[in-house]
């Protein structure tokens, strides 16, 4: 019972919380702050590219980031200072949590919990996937040679955002035990939402329009030029819809988007926001009537799960793992090709206003009901708890026979 009363010490590790970087730098700050409103004492190690943006907040939480220089942003996060602040933390704490792979700071991770003699946790953020393992192949056959294959070989706990996510886990082999715990999700309060004006002002050509909405990086990975493709053969049929293209450009994939709607000559059926602010970003979630992400691979898809918390009907492919668009009649989940993406944007912007109204409705009764950012933190405490000897196995949890 004693063990049962000490508070519960975590250290989280990710190269990033860098606004611009996606994913990873909204999902970790938030499942950190949740887990100290569970009682978790967290402390949350970093660095920070201020080149990609401010950092996401992340309150009541202990932050330990520093400064991405010149070699750190070159070499993959390489940083003696930080290694050296995980190696010497006090207090001690009871487990490391390291999020993603390929950098740097994750390899500062293993060895920070080698030291301290504590369990490693390890959450790939999709970073093992077929697809994302094939990009840049060379580069990361290196670091597995180097650290990797030892990061994953030292890890107690693995932690896959979706079903599908920890299949991919054990098809490349591992079998440690996986906890199953989605990304939360914070459900919009409706009444206090910004107006249409905040982009309208900015964007004239969307006002009178309806907004069909694409938020996530500009990179090839997202379905970007799929998407446009597919836009340029229905566009003529929908007088009255707009495509909005938003996010940032992080490796000038955006400027050759932009170069093929040109080419198409249907620059004027599309908005190219880049990062969007806050309010913007708000006011896009709120007046868009539709959203559309043809990805290639998500382990989960927080931009899926936020426009579904906005109460927005969804379109995106089977490489993300949103079966309950179909389940739950919330949205198209589609093959990725060019006739099944055209299809659902047809089916989708002919629907009537009120259908779509419903089909958003059943999707932020989803989130609400099984991706609130409280369950995510008790299931990934009791999961800790669990590793550490302090609980019996939660349901999340699931071991090889």
């Amino acid at each position: 019972m004693a063990a049962e009363l000490t508070p519960l010490r975590v250290c989280q590790v990710v190269a990033s919380i860098n606004r611009d970087i996606g994913g990873p730098a909204v999902t970790v700050p938030r499942l950190t702050s949740s887990l100290v409103e569970e009682g978790v004492a967290c402390r949350l190690v970093t660095l920070d590219y201020s080149n990609l943006g401010p950092q996401t907040p992340a309150p009541n939480v202990e932050l330990l980031s520093l400064p991405a220089g010149w070699w750190t942003k070159r070499v993959r996060g390489w940083s003696p200072s930080l290694r050296s602040r995980l190696l010497s933390q006090s207090p001690k704490p009871d487990l490391i949590h390291n999020h993603g792979l390929w950098m740097f700071p994750n390899l500062y991770a293993r060895q920070a919990a080698l030291h301290a003699e504590v369990p490693l946790v390890l959450s790939p953020r999709g970073m093992l996937e077929e697809w994302s393992l094939g990009r840049s192949r060379l580069k990361k056959l290196v670091v597995w040679q180097l650290w990797e294959r030892r990061n994953l070989g030292a890890t107690k706990l693995l932690h896959a955002t979706s079903e599908a996510e920890a299949c991919s886990l054990r098809k490349i082999g591992l079998r440690q035990p996986i906890a199953i715990i989605p990304n939360g999700v914070d459900i919009p309060d409706s009444t206090t939402l910004p107006g249409r004006s905040v982009l309208e002002q900015k964007y004239p050509e969307l006002a009178g329009r309806r907004w069909l909405l694409f938020l996530s990086r500009m990179h090839p990975k997202k379905g970007v030029s799929e998407l446009i493709a597919a836009w340029r053969g229905v566009e003529r049929q929908l007088p009255d819809w707009h495509l909005i293209l938003a996010g940032p450009d992080l490796d000038g994939y955006g400027v050759s988007a932009r170069n093929k709607v040109t080419e198409l000559g249907i620059n004027h059926r599309v908005t190219f926001t880049g990062m969007l602010a806050e309010q913007e970003k708000e006011a896009a979630f709120a007046h868009a009537e539709v959203f559309v992400l043809p990805t290639h691979s998500e382990n989960f898809g927080i931009a899926v799960a936020e426009a579904l918390a906005f109460g927005l009907p969804v379109i995106t492919t089977r490489n993300a793992p949103w079966p309950e668009l179909e389940s739950r009649h919330c949205g198209w989940w589609i093959d990725l090709d060019h006739a099944a993406l055209t299809r659902a944007i047809e089916d989708a912007l002919h629907s009537s206003p009120d259908n779509l109204h419903e089909m958003g409705r059943r999707g932020r009764a989803l989130m609400d009901e099984k991706f609130s950012w409280k369950r995510v933190a008790q299931q990934m405490k009791h999961s800790y708890d669990w590793l550490l000897g302090r609980a019996e196995k939660p349901d999340c949890v699931h071991a090889t026979s």
